[in-house]
């Protein structure tokens, strides 16, 4: 299987702005929170960090790892 690391970055930015974007949703109080929300932000988190975990970074010159 070919992995095409170029969108790897976009992924990790994704991931951060879903991370903030939680942690903003919690500071608000526990009766205004949007439960829904939090779980699809939670799901698509999780899966997008194992993606980001999955892929071993690689020198694109030599392809040795960095």
């Amino acid at each position: 299987m070919v992995e095409i690391t170029a969108f790897i970055p976009v992924f990790e930015d994704k991931l951060n702005r879903l991370k903030k974007s939680l942690k903003k949703e919690l500071e608000v109080a526990k009766s205004d929170r949007r439960k829904d929300v939090i779980k699809s932000q939670v799901k698509e988190a999780k899966h997008l960090q194992k993606l980001v975990n999955s892929v071993e970074k690689k020198c694109p010159h030599c392809g040795g790892k960095i």
